[in-house]
């Protein structure tokens, strides 16, 4: 059975939140803990669907609580949404991002905003279940085929080991004069149905049409060869030897015929053959990973601009028409505390109106969709400057990027991204853009001027550091894109998106 899990340590957010649990969400089971450690015990052993995390806790806060359960494997794939009512504040909700939590609602919260929430975040862990199930599955079908491949491969060599080849030798003519019995278990024809009736070219076949004219020209000229590869068809079978020779010649340099021998290497050749099938299938497996996790993204791009939709049309424009009817009686003739309350009243709404604002832009920002990326990156870079005092430049302002529209989304992620971790690690005083075309291919390029890091050989984290190096270079990969990045130690960062023209 599913189940949804609250840690609060207040009774009374438990049972109003089961409430709403018991009305929108009947199949589930609703699981409560008063403590950050009894909610991490439970986690660990119910595996909850989505954990609803207060911040203000005895023991353990909120903060540690998600940290502690993003870091445990058995516990970090499932959502967590933060509810509580330090949510008015940005830098809080900025805390709880960091921390790991996946979405944050503010107390007093309204229960069709918590039910869309709860929504946004079960439908994306089923999505990143599905893909994780799929990964599950391609593992175990590559190892499988590994294994078939090396139990192939071990029996190829025990064959080798014991493989019985067959010597030959033909005259000027080259008709043979000698081949030795074992032609019989290799090619089932006898020696006497050789010996002066077939030449080397009938017996090998390469008076066939389809033959290589290479091999053929070996044959004929009277030069030595080594592991000549020949395909050979007999009856309903396919035969596949390795054959090495050399020239026989007289006392006056005129040539006298060839020997050699041939080695039966048909187990070796269906190996290979069967090897490349399988690359060829974990490589098809590979392409449908790859469009799984854009139309993952590309899910989730829906969902961040339904909800931003919603947000505007629905809960700022309740917002709005409140404030403007509180602030349309505030010239009344009420008490002065009556005046207070209103003005403080709609102070709030005015509040709320911003957060609600701001947040609607974070989730999916609607110039990006309206004017383009380049907007976009120009509007992100203006409300970093505002919001955090750093000085920002943008190199390239008028250059139009032609690509899908929806990778647009892609690269003004991966672009947030990297700004953010500028703005969290850098110590940066500057964040500069540049973006230019040099022949086919684009140039997106994020500096600072920061403290820099050292740089590891392949330029990868570890996948499980959150977005990280390694998926901005997964993605940009699935739309044929590369990411290269150059830092030292005092001396800031580069980080270079760089993506083909027109042809993603």
């Amino acid at each position: 059975m599913k189940k949804i899990l609250a840690i609060d340590d207040s009774e009374i957010n438990l049972q109003l939140l089961k409430q709403v649990v018991k009305i929108y969400y009947h199949d589930f089971l609703f699981l409560k803990a008063t403590s950050g450690e009894e909610g991490i015990e439970i986690a660990k052993n119910e595996k909850p669907e989505v954990i609803l995390l207060d911040i203000l806790m005895p023991g353990l806060d909120g903060y540690q609580v998600c940290n502690i359960l993003k870091h445990d494997k058995t516990t970090r794939h499932i959502p967590i949404l933060m509810v509580s009512a330090l949510g008015q504040n940005s830098s809080e909700r900025t805390k709880g991002l960091d921390a790991g939590a996946d979405a944050f609602i503010s107390k007093p919260f309204n229960q069709v905003e918590l039910r869309a929430q709860i929504n946004v975040v079960l439908r994306v862990k089923e999505v990143e279940d599905l893909l994780r199930k799929r990964n599950e599955e391609l593992e175990l079908f590559i190892k499988g085929q590994t294994n078939k491949f090396l139990e192939s491969e071990e029996r190829f060599l025990q064959i080798s080991e014991h493989a019985m080849e067959f010597y030959w030798e033909v005259n000027s003519n080259d008709y043979f004069t000698y081949v030795s019995p074992v032609i019989e278990k290799t090619l089932g024809v006898t020696p006497s149905e050789i010996v002066l009736e077939k030449n080397l070219l009938e017996l090998f076949q390469l008076n066939d049409a389809k033959s290589k004219n290479s091999d053929k020209i070996q044959f004929i000229n009277h030069t030595s060869f080594k592991n000549l590869e020949v395909e050979l068809k007999i009856n309903t079978k396919k035969i596949w030897l390795s054959i090495s020779g050399f020239t026989i010649f007289g006392k006056n340099r005129d040539y006298n015929g060839k020997r050699g021998v041939c080695y039966d290497i048909t187990k070796r050749k269906q190996a290979e053959i069967a090897l490349g099938k399988n690359v060829k299938q974990i490589k098809n497996y590979q392409k449908k990973l790859k469009k799984l996790n854009i139309e993952l993204t590309s899910v989730e791009e829906r969902e961040r601009r339904r909800i931003a939709e919603n947000l505007h049309d629905s809960l700022g424009q309740t917002l709005s028409l409140a404030f403007l009817k509180l602030s349309s009686i505030i010239d009344e003739n009420f008490s002065m505390n009556a005046k207070k309350t209103i003005a403080e009243t709609s102070g709030l709404l005015d509040k709320a109106i911003s957060e609600s604002r701001s947040l609607t832009y974070d989730l999916s920002p609607p110039i990006l969709y309206e004017l383009g990326l380049v907007p976009a990156i120009k509007w992100k870079l203006e409300q970093i400057e505002k919001k955090h005092q750093i000085n920002t430049v943008l190199i390239g302002e008028g250059q139009r990027i032609d690509i899908q529209k929806e990778f647009n989304i892609f690269i003004y992620r991966i672009v947030s991204e990297l700004v953010t971790n500028v703005i969290k690690h850098a110590n940066a005083k500057l964040i500069e853009i540049e973006i230019r075309k040099e022949k086919e291919m684009y140039y997106i390029i994020v500096r600072d001027d920061g403290v820099g890091f050292e740089m590891k050989i392949n330029n990868k984290r570890k996948a499980n550091e959150g977005f990280g190096l390694m998926s901005i270079t997964e993605r940009l990969d699935s739309i044929k894109g590369k990411f290269k990045i150059q830092s030292k130690i005092g001396k800031g960062t580069e980080a270079k998106i760089i993506i083909p023209v027109g042809k993603n």
